[in-house]
């Protein structure tokens, strides 16, 4: 099997990094976070470089690279440590719009025109929809909503909203709201990696009978499969974090010395770098699973399970081996460690995954 990108998608990524390199250096970034520039920032790069498109399918108005572009562009954007709503918008809000023919949504998605983000998790999901519990009640003409949503990125910044619940009867159904409407019911906070987020607490929140993009036995399948998106484009980014610890450790410990020798000549650390080194390497096989077998549930939890434990370990010893300077503010490897830990407990955790590979094994 070839895995090696074709010419287009090498474009694709040379282009990005070289515009990442250039414009989001990490004293730079550090400014962003300060005056909360994250998606003017986002906004800016659609514009120039249009890789909000790339992924999504050409019916949709996008250029039908599907999951290998959108791993592409999220392991650039883990490289650069971009704080951007790319994984929650253009691949899983989009993805699910576009299955669900909702194409005159997505296509505003595409043309970067429409920031979506779309609240999957719930305190019992752990990245499995199925586990879904928010409930809709239809009163008349109006839905009331009642449940509540954990860690939905981009909310408060986002133009639409789209909240899976179960309707009357128990099945599924997908709303769209404007974030505007949820007063009291949005919670912002920031994540420790600096993404703006939120949880939304809905009791009985009331939304007019339009609200209901979907309802029927579409829409598992549609979260299921976007939800899978989703998970490949994170364990992608994972491998641009990984990428940069590693990269950072080793240059680091060529640099520091120790009883006038660099630390980097100490067999003892040696070996811990090598385990990093591999460990990336099975972080960029896991993604390269994950987008070439997107379809697969049980390959993608096996991507997640693999991505969710190597990244700890890359994490912990890049942090340990810049010894006290590794958490400190001055240097990026603290603030990619940040990211990393929020990589890991991303729609399930690698325990989560194990068991939803051995029921899906089991099942097969």
């Amino acid at each position: 099997m070839d895995l090696k990108l074709d010419e287009q998608q090498e474009l694709l990524k040379q282009s990005l990094d070289r515009y990442l390199e250039k414009t989001l250096p990490f004293d730079l970034r550090r400014e962003q976070k300060a005056q909360g520039g994250f998606v003017a920032f986002w906004k800016r790069l659609e514009a120039e470089l249009g890789v909000a498109a790339a992924g999504i399918a050409e019916r949709s108005g996008g250029f039908g690279g599907g999951a290998e572009s959108e791993m592409i562009i999220s392991a650039a954007l883990g490289r650069a440590l971009a704080v951007t709503p790319y994984i929650t918008c253009q691949v899983l809000s989009a993805n699910l719009l576009d299955s669900l023919g909702e194409h005159e949504l997505a296509l505003r998605i595409a043309a970067g025109e429409l920031l979506v983000t779309t609240a999957i998790e719930e305190p019992q999901t752990r990245g499995d929809v199925r586990h879904i519990r928010m409930g809709a009640e239809r009163d008349g003409t109006t839905w009331r909503l009642t449940g509540t949503k954990l860690v939905v990125d981009f909310t408060a910044e986002a133009d639409l909203v789209l909240l899976p619940a179960r309707a009357d009867g128990g099945e599924f159904a997908l709303f769209a709201v404007d974030p505007a409407t949820l007063g009291n019911a949005l919670k912002p906070f920031a994540l420790i990696d600096d993404t703006p987020s939120a949880d939304i607490v809905c009791q009985g929140f009331e939304l007019a009978e339009d609200a209901c993009l979907a309802t029927g036995d579409a829409v598992l399948p549609a979260l299921e499969a976007a939800v899978a998106r989703a998970l490949a484009a994170i364990c992608a980014e994972a491998w641009g974090i990984a990428s940069v610890m590693v990269g950072d450790t080793v240059q680091y410990t060529k640099e520091r010395e120790q009883f006038g020798v660099p630390i980097s000549s100490f067999q003892a650390l040696q070996h811990r770098m090598v385990d990093m080194w591999s460990k990336a390497e099975e972080i960029k096989a896991a993604s390269l699973l994950a987008a070439l077998k997107v379809d697969d549930p049980a390959a993608i939890s096996a991507a997640k399970t693999t991505v969710g434990d190597a990244l700890r370990l890359i994490g912990q010893e890049a942090v340990q081996l810049h010894g006290a300077m590794g958490l400190t503010e001055e240097l990026r490897v603290g603030h990619y460690f940040k990211r990393a830990t929020v990589i890991e407990n991303r729609l399930g955790t690698a325990a989560d995954h194990v068991e939803r590979y051995r029921t899906l094994r089991q099942i097969g």
